[in-house]
């Protein structure tokens, strides 16, 4: 069993909340850079110095489009005493890794469920994900309930040091991403995915969340489950240059990481995925499609649990995939939008028991 996620609540300005979070975490940012800038060398061929001057760029590209992030970026830089370019790099690690000939490998992580009303028990709305990734990750991952100014209150979870990944806001929003990887992935300087993600879960309204996530200009491939608690939900399969979306079927939408649309299987983008991401997405449907009108919290949490093709099953356990880092599910998540609640377990949720949080100012 993994010891819970450190919970921090965190108020202010973007640059005081950003120094908060740097702070409070330090231990756990550190760790996110002990993960991430060996690895920019090892999997992208970057030096220290190559990465930096890549993180200079994409800083010019935040501050474009985000200048509150950009001083939330600086001031988790402040709060942790690191470099400002090191934390810019591993909000970009998605890029980095990923988006260029050099890191071209298939995408190995991450399962999403999201169920509406009309397939749930209490017509509410159910989005559950395995995050798999890298297993030292497990210890970097820290839950941030944020009151922003003149923005939602949400709250995240995230490799310390980054300003969004997973979560869900006052106003009904939750995203969950898994990554997708295309063959237009050459590098392109965009949003970083982290910056996207916390883009959406900044926005008051749904339509605004969508316009934010397929306008921006981005850098890497990506996927991004885009849920509201008045019962919409809709995938986005995204390349640097398209946008591909995905619609619940009966109620129940599922995904790991290839390109569901056939749009997109024909535009030759989607050639990047593991054996196991064509198994993960139909054995979630297929354990949850018996249960639609009475799907609960719980329901999706066993779903979760799944061993189907151990270790590389929707619970994933270590495993080597070869030329890659090793991964596990270093985090499980259910959010219930009805209840304002995420439920999260560290590490696989066979092994570790499931927490509930609120937003901030709940316990």
């Amino acid at each position: 069993m993994y010891t819970p996620f450190p919970v921090h609540e965190i108020e202010g300005s973007a640059h005081d909340c950003g120094e908060a979070h740097g702070r409070l975490a330090a231990d756990r940012v550190q760790r996110t850079l002990d993960i991430y800038l060996p690895s920019f060398e090892r999997q992208a061929g970057l030096s220290l110095a190559d990465t930096r001057e890549r993180a200079r760029t994409f800083a010019r590209s935040i501050r474009e489009i985000d200048l509150d992030i950009l001083h939330e970026l600086e001031g988790i830089a402040a709060g942790s005493k690191q470099a400002f370019e090191d934390i810019v790099a591993v909000n970009c690690r998605t890029e980095l890794l990923y988006g260029s000939a050099m890191g071209l490998k298939p995408a190995t992580e991450c399962t999403t469920i999201a169920v509406l009303p009309e397939a749930t028990r209490d017509g509410g709305v159910i989005v559950g994900k395995n995050w798999d990734w890298r297993n030292g990750c497990v210890d970097s991952i820290v839950v941030l309930k944020i009151r922003q100014q003149r923005k939602p209150a949400l709250t995240l979870i995230v490799e310390a040091g980054m300003v969004g990944r997973d979560g869900f806001n006052e106003d009904g929003i939750a995203i969950c991403g898994n990554l997708l990887v295309s063959n237009e992935d050459r590098g392109h300087v965009g949003v970083p995915i982290p910056i996207l993600r916390r883009q959406v879960l900044n926005a008051h309204h749904y339509y605004d969340a969508i316009d934010r996530l397929v306008r921006a200009p981005r850098g890497a491939s990506g996927n991004y489950l885009i849920a509201h608690r008045d019962g919409v939900a809709i995938d986005f399969e995204l390349s640097p240059k398209q946008a591909f979306p995905v619609y619940p079927e009966r109620g129940l939408l599922t995904h790991s990481n290839h390109f569901q649309s056939v749009v997109a299987q024909s535009t030759g983008v989607a050639k990047f995925y593991t054996g196991d991401s064509l198994y993960r997405d139909f054995r979630a449907r297929q354990l949850l499609e018996p249960k639609i009108g009475s799907i609960t919290v719980e329901d999706v949490k066993d779903a979760l649990r799944d061993h189907f093709g151990h270790p590389r099953s929707i619970c994933r356990h270590p495993h080597d995939y070869p030329g890659s880092e090793p991964t596990m599910t270093v985090s499980s998540q259910v959010f219930d939008l009805k209840e304002n609640r995420v439920h999260i377990a560290a590490g696989q949720p066979c092994q570790s028991e499931y927490r509930s949080v609120g937003l901030p100012g709940s316990d």
